[in-house]
Formats: structure tokens, C-alpha cells, sequence
């Protein structure tokens, strides 16, 4: 801060001597120093009272106590800011050493730990200060919650088989919830009655924050009640495995215990993901930006030559994104998949795999959509952190080299395939039917014999073996770099259940001490549930012929147990969302093979209701953390909503079943498909449920079992190098540097060293991750989220961060919202009876080999490649 040090990047440089005078001044006139726009950074959305008050009141020595466990406590923490870390550093050296400035400087930032946050996107939704007496469990809350959320669980449901899907998500429902509570707040009167103390009446005046966010909160239970779905879509579709004791009553009861399994479950993630500071979230920072842009009156302020409100500029971007995605959703979709450079040479193959954005891999071209949807499908590029993303990408370039050499070299046949597919393909190149090899839905050894094994693309090897590679590497990595925060999750849940200790005990943070208010659900609440969704489920195997032993539910829990925590704490960390999937096929594939709905019950129960469904409440719940939403209250919404929306979700199924003619087939006319649900998932199970693991990690592709060994390999040479580096690299570097000759040295001090020391920030969880997400993922899906994440994320931030803190999340969500909206209107206008619009706009992107399937060898004279048939393993 001192010199040219800025408080947080925004321009504002807090050691400007036209600006403050007398650096070395009494603890009464060091709020005197803080400039007006040092204050829009601090305290972003009016508490700039609040913030001076603390800055002022607080003591050298509870400032230097506060700044020094901070230190200590966010070594480790990935989202912390650097600048403020080595500002903190330095101003625990004293006042000599830091320079002018030292007193107001070291409240700031002991302020800013204390008592508002260091993290400059939670500061920007999330308030220092909390009014108890504000209503949430109002009935119109809970009236408008609970309806959207059977309207959206309908929905969800009704649309979840059709490709490409369409649902109601948060932030087109708090659009709509918005309106229809504010005509209720015109329209109810003030009547109620008073229950234990407390009145609770129709109206009981302004629509609030707090309202608007129980509602929210209570609303998302609908995104999640869908998952069970695809499962029963698999066994009761008698285009899939046709299984007549998929009843009604089945329905139900799995999508209960499913559903309140996460519930339960939940409890025990939520000391490692939403108590911990360090657990940002960062995803749900738009939604509670959006909602206070709707229900907040703002002070009028200038930044940056900007005046507008958070509410109006929702509302214009909202309403500029609802007209322009018609152009890239309809009127003209080369907008859309702007594969410009394959235009050059349509039937140029090597042009299509290096640049193209369907075959191919998406390289080199810049400019690869103008479609928003498209621009953050694989990165969040306006909530999750830049150094995320920036990370994720480049292990997206380095599998996109790995891809290459996979294709060019024909490695298990795959140059006879497209490179970069996530179908499955016979022998003969074209897609595998596995109906062809099925009888009674059990593999027939004879049919198999004489049709094919499963072939992959290079793209889709790569991105199984990279997921596999992943599950050592984050958690070995998590667990050594975070084991203090996690390891103190672990005691104090403990501590919980045995002696009742508090969930905010001892909190350092702002918002949990705020929290701490509010009565806590017992975490026996919790295990309650889910000792109960564990009876229920073993019930239901035992009722129902499903062929899956019941100690599949417990191995599926401690694979959960060890595996979720790490998992969402890298969610809570870096805004990722991950699953056990590809970890819980491989084990059941080995345990229980050829028995598909034992596999189909593991994928179900494994990686979405534990994993999967606990990790989308904790979110929720650290929502309601955010914005002071007592605990008890997100508990009985979500409960309350989720027995009520099983219950629409399998009414909703049944009338699918019953009413949509042709469902799952290739060409039926609305498109329910089931392209993105039950197909995938019924391929999976055939594959690793009918055929078995064995088979896959044995003949077929033996360099997925080694994966594990080299994630293994991966965690260490990063813990070891970030462990010693730091103690080492600079005497190795002084040691060569007298060694070496100095044009040699030169050329490795421009070269090695920055790429060692690069290693020594780098994240490997986040290198895997951008080296898996391939298959039918590419560049051209990544590029424009990268660009975005620079300029919206970094760039913005450290230049611009009053307007960054002010309107980039309401940005975020503003643009979502518009693209939902149009596509919901775009459907029931032009989808549900296509009408096709077909000139040079809309067809060029596919007119060329990118928009078909190829390979770049040539079928064998004997009409099949691999093994000879007979022989297949």
C-alpha cells in the first residue's frame, strides 16, 4: 500500500500524498485518510458508515493481532489476494519497514478481516451488517417459492429428454418471482395471526432482500429433483431395457430416498463447505448480486462516468440479450458455431480437426462463437476466478496436444474414428448399436462375437483417462494443502455430535459471527434423515427385482464420505462442479459386472445423490450463509419442497410415459430424444455394467488402469516440488549462475526457471480438469470463456473494481437470464412445431467435413478394423 502499492487493484492508490496528509496520525483521524474512492472499494454497497466506525475504533495492537493470525490462517487459500497477502506481510514488519501510511493501512486491512471480507466478489453481494427482525418464512415466500418450484419441476421434468433441454433455473425464476411478489405485496391484505410471539401475516409490507432469497433458495430444490429421472427413464423406456416393475410407486419411493439422501448428507458436508471462509462459492455470487439489483434501492453514485442502478442495468442488459440471441439461436446459428476458418476449405479434413468446432478440436481460432451460451458453457467466465479458468484452459491446450498425438499415431484405432466424440463405435466406424449384442438384457457372448467391442474416439480416451487420473490427484493434493481447514472440519463435527459444539464457534469471519444469532440445525437432524433415506433404500431393494445387493448402498457412502469432502471443497473453491461418476462405474463395474441396474443404482445413489445432490444444498446453504437466512428456516423450505416436488416430478414422468408417442427414438418430432439423459446413460451401462470392467481396463484399453498410478505420480511431484521449491530453487539458481557460463545461464533464466517457478503456483486439479473436459467438448467451447474470464475477472478488477464489485455480477446473471427467457419463448414459438429456416447463414457452419463424422485412415479391403471377428476380448 505504501509507495506504489494499491489497496486492492482498482487504480485507487491508498498512499496518493495529494490525497492524505500525516501519515503517522492518532487512531481518531485515521478514518480521515480513507479517500472517497478507497470507501466504494471497501465498503461497495453503503456501509461506508460501518467501515469507518471499525477503522477508527480499532487499536495498533488488535489491528496487528487480527492481521497476524490472517496470515497465518490464508497461507493456503487459493482465492486470497495476493497483493493483500504480501501488503499484510509487509506491514507486520513495522512501521520503519512498511513505510508511510502504516496506521491507516493495517486497520484497513485487519477491517476488512474482521469485519467485512477480504474477498473483493464477496464484499460485493454479501453485507457486514444484518437486520434479525427483517421477516423470510413469510407465507408469500414460501407461497411463491414452493409454486415456482412445482411449475419448475414440471418443466425440468417434462423437458429433460428432449435435446437440447430446457428448464426454469434460478435466474430466470427470480425474474419471475420478483413481479408476482410485488403484485402480492399490492394486492394482500394485512391479515394474520400470531403464533408463539410472532405474527405472521399475508402481507407484512415490502417485498425484502431476505424474502426474495428464501424464495430463491426454496425454488432450487426443483433444478435437483430431475436426476433420479434418467435412471428411470432407462429401465421403464422399452426403447432402453423396457423393465415392467418400474411402477408409479417405485418412481416415488426412489426419488424420495434419492432426494433426501443428499439431504441428509448435506449436514455433514456443510462444516467443510459452508462454514469455512475460505469456501467462496463463487457461482452463487450472481444470483444474490441479481436479487439485490431487484430489491435494493441504491444510493445514486458516479463510477467511472457510470450512474446507472444495479436494477435498471439488470434490466437493460436482460432485455438486450432477449433480442439479440434470436440471432444466434434461430435467425442466423453460424453466430453461433463460428467455425469461420473451416469456411476457407469446407473439405479440407486436417483444416476441420485442427480449427473446426464440431469434428475437430477448436485450435487456433479466436473468435469462435458470438452466442453467450456457447461463450460460458465450460467456464463460469464472470463469477469463478481467473486463475481457475486461465489454469483450466491452458490443461485444456496441453489436451488438445495429447489428443493429436492419440489421432496421428492411431493408438487403439482411433485415426479410424472422428477425433473428438463422445459416441461409442463399432468396428466398421459407425456407431455402436448395443442391441446387437443384447438378449434379456445380458450380454450374448455369440452376438458380441460376431458384431464388435466398443471403439472410442481419441478425444473420448483421453477424457476418461484423464478422469481417472483426477480422483488421486485432488485428493491427495486437497487433503495435504488444506488438511489444516479440513482436518478442522472434521474435529468440530465431531465435537458437534458429541458435545454440541456450535457451528460458529470461534468464526474469525463476519458473516458466520453474524450467523451465530440464528438457532442451528443439530447435525443429528441431518443423520437422522439420512439414517432414514438408508432404510428406505434398502426397503426398495429388497421389494423390487433389481438384482443389487444392499451393501452397494454403504459401499456407495464411504466412497462418499472420503471422496466428497475434498470434492466440494475444490467446488466451494474454485467454482468447479464435479462428480464421482466415472470413479463409482469403474468400482462397480469390477464388483457387480454384468448386472446394468446394479450399475444404475450406483450411478444414481453415488455420484447424484451424495456427491451430487448434498453438493447442490450446501450451495444453497451457503446462499442463505451470504445473505443471513437463519438455518433453520433454508431446512424446513427445503424439506417441505422436496416431498413436495418427488411428487410432481413422478406425476410429471408418468404422463411422459403415457403421452409423449415415439419417446427416446431418433425421430421424434419435439425432439425427446433422451440424446442427453437416458441414451449416455444407458450406453454407460452397457458398458460397464453389461461388459465390465474388466474387459474395459483389460484388452480393450489397458492405459486407463494406469491412470490412477500416474494422478498418484502427478500429486506428489507438485506437493514435493511446492513443499521444497520455495527452499531451494534459489540456491540451485546461485549455484548454476556460477557454474555456468553467463550467455548459458541467460538462456535458462529466460527459459527453465520461469517455467520451474511457474510449477510452484500451478494447480494440478485444475490442470486435469481442463485436460478432461473433452469429448464432445473443445476449444471453441473454452476460447471465448477464457477471453471473458481476462477481461470480467482480471483485468476489471484490478482497474476498474468499483465497477467491477458494482455491476460485473449483475452482468453475469442479466445475460443469462436474457438467453434462458428467449430460448424458453423460442421453443414454444418455433420449436414444438419446428419451422426450419434454412438460407447461408444457418447451414454453412455444417456444410463442410466439420460438420461430419470422418477419419483420416481408410477402412481394411476387409470392411472392419481391430481384432478379427471371433477373437474380440
Amino acid at each position: 500500500m505504501s509507495g506504489a502499492m494499491e489497496i486492492t487493484g482498482d487504480g485507487v492508490n491508498m498512499s496518493d500524498p495529494e490525497k492524505t496528509q500525516n501519515p503517522r496520525v492518532t487512531c481518531e483521524r485515521i478514518g480521515d485518510q480513507v479517500t472517497h474512492e478507497m470507501l466504494e472499494v471497501l465498503a461497495p454497497n453503503g456501509e461506508r458508515e460501518y467501515i469507518l466506525d471499525k477503522i477508527n475504533n480499532m487499536t495498533e495492537e488488535e489491528a496487528l493481532a487480527i492481521v497476524q493470525e490472517s496470515v497465518k490462517f490464508h497461507a493456503d487459500d487459493w482465492n486470497f489476494p495476493s497483493d493483500m497477502r504480501e501488503r499484510m506481510k509487509r506491514l507486520l514488519e513495522g512501521p520503519k519497514a512498511y513505510g508511510d501510511f502504516y496506521d491507516r493501512d493495517l486497520r484497513i486491512d485487519a477491517t476488512m478481516m474482521r469485519y467485512s471480507s477480504p474477498y473483493p466478489g464477496v464484499r460485493s453481494v454479501a453485507d457486514p451488517v444484518d437486520d434479525a427482525d427483517v421477516p423470510i418464512e413469510t407465507i408469500r415466500a414460501y407461497f411463491l417459492g414452493i409454486g415456482w418450484a412445482v411449475i419448475g419441476t414440471f418443466m425440468s421434468t417434462f423437458f429433460n429428454s428432449r435435446f437440447p433441454s430446457i428448464s426454469l433455473n434460478g435466474s430466470v425464476i427470480q425474474i419471475l418471482l420478483f413481479p408476482c411478489a410485488k403484485f402480492l405485496e399490492a394486492v394482500l391484505p394485512d391479515w394474520g395471526v400470531t403464533v408463539m410471539g410472532v405474527r405472521h401475516s399475508l402481507n407484512p409490507g415490502r417485498w425484502s432482500f431476505k424474502e426474495q432469497m428464501f424464495a430463491t433458495i426454496t425454488y432450487n430444490i426443483a433444478i435437483y429433483t430431475t436426476n433420479s429421472y434418467s435412471m428411470i427413464l432407462v429401465q421403464r423406456s422399452p426403447v432402453f431395457y423396457g423393465q415392467t416393475f418400474v411402477t408409479f410407486g417405485y418412481q416415488l419411493m426412489l426419488t424420495l430416498f434419492v432426494q433426501l439422501m443428499g439431504m441428509g448428507f448435506a449436514g455433514y458436508l456443510r462444516r467443510f463447505s459452508v462454514y469455512p471462509v475460505k469456501a467462496l462459492w463463487p457461482t452463487i455470487l450472481p444470483t444474490i448480486a441479481m436479487n439485490r439489483a431487484l430489491t435494493r434501492p441504491e444510493p445514486k453514485e458516479n463510477i467511472y462516468g457510470w450512474t446507472v442502478s444495479r436494477y435498471r442495468f439488470f434490466y437493460i442488459c436482460t432485455i438486450c440479450m432477449f433480442f439479440y440471441y434470436w440471432l444466434p439461436g434461430y435467425l442466423f446459428t453460424a453466430l453461433s458455431t463460428f467455425n469461420w476458418m473451416t469456411w476457407i476449405a469446407p473439405e479440407n479434413v486436417t483444416l476441420a480437426i485442427l480449427t473446426g468446432s464440431s469434428l475437430g478440436l477448436g485450435l487456433f481460432n479466436p473468435i469462435t462463437t458470438f452466442d453467450w451460451n456457447v461463450a460460458t458453457s465450460s467456464y463460469a467466465a464472470l463469477a469463478q476466478p481467473f486463475f481457475s479458468t486461465c489454469t483450466m484452459y491452458f490443461g485444456g491446450l496441453l489436451g488438445g496436444l495429447i489428443i493429436l498425438g492419440i489421432y496421428y499415431s492411431g493408438m487403439y484405432n482411433t485415426a479410424y474414428l472422428p477425433i473428438n466424440s463422445s459416441s461409442a463405435f463399432a468396428n466398421d466406424g459407425t456407431v455402436f448399436q448395443v442391441q446387437k449384442v443384447v438378449v434379456n438384457n445380458k450380454l450374448d457372448q455369440t452376438l458380441y462375437q460376431e458384431y464388435s467391442p466398443p471403439f472410442y474416439s481419441a478425444g473420448y480416451i483421453l477424457t476418461v483417462g484423464a478422469n481417472f487420473a483426477f480422483y488421486p490427484v485432488y485428493f491427495l493434493y486437497i487433503m495435504a494443502n488444506q488438511w489444516t481447514t479440513v482436518s478442522t472440519a472434521y474435529v468440530d463435527f465431531y465435537k458437534g455430535l458429541r458435545y454440541g459444539k456450535g457451528n460458529y464457534e470461534g468464526a474469525m469471519d463476519v458473516h458466520s459471527r453474524l450467523m451465530s444469532r440464528y438457532k442451528e440445525v443439530p447435525d443429528w437432524w441431518f443423520l437422522l434423515i439420512l439414517l432414514g433415506s438408508i432404510i428406505v433404500s434398502m426397503v426398495f431393494l429388497n421389494i423390487y427385482p433389481l438384482d443389487t445387493p444392499v451393501w452397494l448402498v454403504f459401499l456407495m457412502i464411504g466412497i462418499n464420505l472420503v471422496f466428497a469432502v475434498p470434492l466440494s471443497f475444490l467446488s466451494a473453491t474454485t467454482g468447479t462442479n464435479l462428480g464421482l461418476g466415472a470413479l463409482i462405474q469403474v468400482i462397480t463395474g469390477y464388483m457387480l459386472p454384468n448386472n446394468p441396474n446394479a450399475f444404475l443404482f450406483s450411478q444414481t445413489l453415488g455420484s447424484w445423490a451424495l456427491a451430487g445432490y448434498g453438493d447442490n444444498y450446501v450451495q444453497d446453504q451457503k446462499m442463505a450463509h451470504y445473505c443471513k437466512i437463519a438455518p433453520r428456516a433454508v431446512f424446513r423450505s427445503q424439506i417441505g419442497t422436496i416431498i413436495i416436488t418427488c411428487f410432481v416430478a413422478v406425476g410429471t414422468q408418468d404422463f411422459i410415459f403415457n403421452n409423449v408417442k415415439g419417446l427416446c427414438t431418433p425421430k421424434q418430432p419435439s425432439r425427446f430424444t433422451c440424446a442427453n439423459d437416458g441414451a449416455p446413460l444407458y450406453a454407460s451401462s452397457l458398458m460397464w455394467g453389461l461388459l465390465g470392467s474388466n474387459r474395459m481396463f483389460g484388452s480393450l484399453y489397458p492405459l486407463f488402469k494406469w491412470c490412477f498410478l500416474i494422478g498418484v505420480v502427478i500429486a506428489l511431484v507438485f506437493l514435493v516440488g511446492q513443499g521444497l521449491g520455495p527452499k531451494y530453487l534459489p540456491g540451485v539458481r546461485e549455484h548454476l549462475r556460477s557454474r555456468l557460463r553467463p550467455r548459458t545461464f541467460a538462456i535458462l533464466d529466460r527459459t527453465l526457471f520461469p517455467f520451474v517457478a511457474s510449477l510452484l503456483w500451478l494447480n494440478p486439479i485444475l490442470i486435469i480438469q481442463g485436460v478432461q473436459h473433452w469429448a464432445p467438448s473443445n476449444m471453441s467451447y473454452k476460447t471465448p470463456g477464457m477471453i471473458l474470464s481476462f477481461i470480467f475477472m482480471y483485468w476489471l478488477p484490478r482497474h476498474r473494481l468499483a465497477w467491477w464489485e458494482k455491476y460485473n455480477y449483475v452482468l453475469s446473471a442479466a445475460l443469462t437470464a436474457g438467453v434462458a427467457i428467449s430460448a424458453l419463448i423460442m421453443f414454444f414459438a418455433i420449436g414444438y412445431n419446428p419451422i426450419s429456416l434454412k438460407w447461408w447463414g444457418n447451414t454453412v457452419s455444417s456444410a463442410g467435413v466439420d460438420g461430419s463424422s470422418v477419419g483420416i485412415w481408410p477402412m481394411p479391403a476387409r470392411g472392419y478394423f481391430g481384432p478379427e471377428k471371433g477373437s474380440f476380448p
